[in-house]
């Protein structure tokens, strides 16, 4: 009986077994992977190490196809910094295109989509980009009322900036769905920063998708060791903090897209080799996204671009070519040459569209292209700018220092039709402004705040907290100033410097830098040194390739030139070296030997406005304005602090109210 009872169990035990068999063998297949590995030559042809793997298997949600790209090395990187492995076909499968990279123990989610229908009506690029460092990445939680993550902080919009400005121009002209890129970082090691990471992984998810990006696009963080022996690739912090250079690049394998970052006075050859440093790991980033792209079978969507009409370009030249070069040749004020273009604007519409009807979008878009050939064509074979200046001219430069009465330091910097209006103000630590992040809570001790009123260009529009412009240009000229200042420990005065933009023709930003740097020193802050910045722009014959020898380099460019170039190049310094810069291309990217040649034509044209500020304020004010609150700093014997202090406080808060302290 009990035998028999014995076997029925074990029968039973079989039987259930069987059952899970079909669900071990399904968890058997979805863990296969089938690896592909792409092996590369070096440069003198010996057999090469292999820079990536790329794994694909069916071990997503329901069987679900994944493909991973994992990052075997990359040039330059010390062996300790973590592989770099991307993913997709797991995670935000919806979207158009979804990628999750990891490297360590940091997570970035980065996911592309887009509407279904263009807007055929509008004519630009729709294009919007979201970054979010989620605080429980770092395992804590947000400091807001309701302890939820809400709207992006500072760092958070400049992100936005960094992902947004290497992709746009590489969009296929036309593209008019809208597009939305939305980027998480969902778990943070607090080593390294994530926001290269952020930019190539959007860029991957966006080339994954239909959206038509012409290329991969990645990006990479570069800093100096302390010695300033050699460059750092993707730096940890505690590297970060001794190092001279902080250095983003992005761009496709054959060229650069966008650099940003701030130095210490770095000269322009460091500079020029710092962006290769970063562009040979680029490199390697974008032949393994390519190789993704190629696995996971990605097609892109051109059927709802509109070709421009037959012989539309051709009769735009033919009717407005003399009139565009005669609009060119006038020069004169922004606003006087501004009204001639926006009546030829006017003009070639009302011409032709009774013979191009329903195509006013890309009559606009044909005038446009004219504009700027027209503009190279001029440069080209007569040296001439559209305002009448040489390549290398500067516009011309005033500057005033110290006439705000109670302020206590104020410069108002004019550079042509561009003039910022700046003011900083001394105060003590409760004056600091707190920034909550992924990283902790921190303080700073100086920030610059930059407002773009719509008066400033003739305009009228919204008027309340900064907009991404605002945000990134003022980020930019606070780098800008940064190396200057003296240490706390020299001056333990908490630093605000403003910079109120009043008229607007062309690099606000560099003019919030030199009237920043005179408004520290009408404010008698014993800054290391002068610093002014300069726009640096270009113009080239096809802005559909990479920059050549036949690229006209222009010195402190104008809002026109802004608008119709390529390039808009930003470099602020001293005598010596850079101290900030940020580089914003139209075309599909700028070879090393042009940035080289913008950055000595750069730092010619920063030379001589500093020579101008020079002029009006050559150093630091001696002494401290009457309405600056002095501050006093003296030692207290250890047995004597009870005693200021007094019971529950009440003889330093009588202190502090009988001598009006602060």
């Amino acid at each position: 009986m009990r035998t028999s009872r014995n076997l029925i169990v074990i029968f039973l035990f079989l039987r259930e077994c069987s059952s899970f068999a079909p669900l071990a063998n399904v968890q058997q297949r979805r863990t296969t992977a089938t690896t592909t590995t792409r092996r590369l030559e070096s440069p003198n042809g010996s057999s090469g190490n292999e820079e990536f793997v790329i794994e694909s298997s069916d071990s997503g949600p329901n069987g679900a196809s994944v493909h991973k790209l994992r990052f075997l090395s990359l040039p330059g990187q010390s062996s300790d910094v973590p592989e770099i492995e991307m993913e997709t076909g797991r995670i935000a499968r919806q979207a158009a295109g979804s990628v999750t990279l990891t490297r360590g123990e940091s997570v970035v989610l980065s996911t592309a989509a887009r509407d279904d229908k263009p807007k055929e009506e509008i004519d630009f690029l729709p294009l919007s980009v979201e970054h979010q460092e989620r605080f429980s990445s770092a395992g804590l939680t947000s400091g807001s009322y309701n302890r939820r993550d809400g709207r992006p902080a500072e760092h958070e919009i400049l992100v936005c900036r960094l992902i947004d400005r290497p992709i746009r121009p590489l969009i296929a002209d036309g593209w008019r769905h809208e597009t939305q890129l939305l980027s998480w970082v969902l778990s943070y090691d607090g080593v390294r920063s994530c926001d290269s990471l952020a930019i190539t992984a959007a860029a991957t998810a966006l080339y994954l998708s239909d959206v038509p990006l012409s290329k991969p696009v990645a990006a990479a963080q570069v800093g100096l060791s302390e010695d300033g022996s050699q460059f750092l690739l993707n730096p940890t912090h505690k590297e970060m903090e001794t190092s001279q250079l902080n250095l983003i690049v992005a761009g496709t394998e054959d060229a650069v897209l966008m650099i940003e970052g701030a130095a210490d006075f770095l000269p322009e050859d460091q500079m020029v080799k710092a962006v290769k440093f970063g562009h040979d790991a680029i490199q390697t980033l974008c032949r393994g996204i390519a190789a993704l792209g190629d696995t996971v079978g990605a097609t892109k969507n051109y059927s709802t671009i509109k070709e421009k009409p037959a012989g539309l370009q051709q009769r735009v030249d033919e009717e407005f070519t003399q009139k565009v070069d005669a609009m060119y040749a006038m020069g004169g004020s922004k606003k006087a040459q501004g009204e001639v273009m926006s009546a030829l604007s006017k003009g070639v519409v009302e011409q032709l569209s009774e013979e191009f009807p329903e195509d006013t979008v890309a009559i606009k878009g044909a005038f446009k292209d004219l504009l700027c050939r027209r503009m190279f064509k001029r440069a080209q074979d007569t040296g001439l700018r559209a305002d009448g200046r040489q390549a290398t001219d500067i516009r011309m430069i005033d500057v005033e220092a110290g006439f705000l009465p109670r302020v206590h330091g104020s410069a108002l910097f004019t550079r042509g039709e561009t003039q910022a209006l700046a003011t900083a103000t001394l105060g003590d630590s409760g004056m600091r402004q707190k920034i909550d992040t992924i990283g902790g809570t921190s303080e700073k001790r100086f920030y610059l705040q930059y407002t773009f009123p719509p008066s400033s260009v003739g305009e009228t529009g919204r008027v309340g907290a900064p907009g991404r412009r605002e945000v990134g240009h003022g980020n930019l000229a606070e780098r800008a100033l940064i190396p200057i200042l003296p240490t706390e420990k020299d001056f333990p005065y908490t630093i605000r410097v403003e910079s109120l933009i009043t008229e607007s023709h062309g690099s606000s930003s560099m003019a919030s830098v030199c009237g920043g740097c005179l408004a520290l020193m009408d404010a008698g802050v014993p800054v290391k040194t002068n610093v002014a910045g300069i726009a640096m722009g270009m113009l080239l014959g096809d802005k559909e390739g990479v920059s050549d020898e036949n690229a006209v380099i222009l010195s402190d460019i104008s809002g026109t030139e802004d608008a119709l170039g390529t390039m808009d190049f930003k470099v602020a310094g001293n005598r010596e070296g850079i101290t900030t810069f940020q580089l914003d291309i139209k075309c599909e990217g700028l070879t090393l030997e042009t940035m080289e040649r913008a950055l000595a034509q750069a730092r010619e044209g920063r030379l001589k406005i500093l020579d101008k500020m020079e002029e009006v304020l050559e150093s630091p004010r001696e002494t401290l304005p009457d309405t600056v609150p002095k501050m006093l700093t003296f030692k207290v014997p250890f047995e004597s602090i009870g005693k200021i202090i007094g019971p529950g406080g009440k003889q330093i808060r009588a202190i502090i109210e009988d001598h009006e302290l602060v």
